[in-house]
């Protein structure tokens, strides 16, 4: 006979559960009766915890921006470059492994305010993490390293990250070790004509 679990226990293997779903198709390929299936659990079961499809897809898309922001914890002994790498890999590995959900959240973005809220929320999230990265590399506090300047080349690098990602995940036609080169040259880049020494006038 098998375990009983937890409500807590239920949820989370239900989330665990959709993460994958999510990672293999799109949001409107899953239907209730397939997250049911994969579960294991009825569909009366799964309206207990989740009275709607939009509110599981929402738990599960908080569960899996989570899971990539665990895999991007911050580890004191690396300095910032090598920081921002481990978090890059970590990050390409994640999309890399969810490749349909990734796809499917890109293209839902617009049309679900639930998904574009939990996106933008972590974009937020990564705009604070780059400036801390600039605020590091240039050695200043991050109140002064977050220029109007800095802002719009971290959007710009975030959009363009996007662009290239979709494009690798679509076509497959780069590796994810060119994918990863490319986006860290272009954020440098871009970090260098930010830095102050080369916007400010003498």
């Amino acid at each position: 006979m098998g375990t009983r679990l937890s409500s807590d226990e239920r949820r989370e293997h239900l989330l665990h559960v959709g993460v994958a779903l999510l990672g293999r198709h799109g949001i409107a390929e899953i239907s209730t009766e397939d997250i049911a299936q994969a579960a294991g659990v009825s569909k009366g079961l799964l309206y207990h915890y989740f009275p709607t499809k939009n509110d599981f897809l929402a738990a599960v898309l908080d569960r899996s921006q989570r899971e990539m922001d665990e895999g991007e914890a911050r580890d004191p002994d690396l300095g910032p470059i090598e920081q921002f790498d481990r978090n890059l890999e970590a990050f390409l590995r994640f999309v890399d492994d969810h490749a349909a959900g990734y796809l499917a959240v890109v293209n839902a973005r617009g049309r679900e305010p639930y998904v574009r809220e939990l996106v933008e929320a972590r974009r937020r999230r990564r705009v604070d993490e780059l400036v801390a990265l600039a605020a590091v590399m240039w050695r200043m506090p991050r109140r002064a390293a977050r220029t109007p300047l800095l802002l719009a080349g971290i959007e710009g690098w975030l959009g363009f990250s996007e662009g290239v990602i979709v494009r690798w995940l679509d076509d497959r036609e780069v590796t994810r070790e060119q994918v990863h080169e490319l986006l860290r040259h272009a954020l440098l880049e871009a970090l260098a004509v930010c830095a102050p020494s080369l916007t400010t006038s003498d």
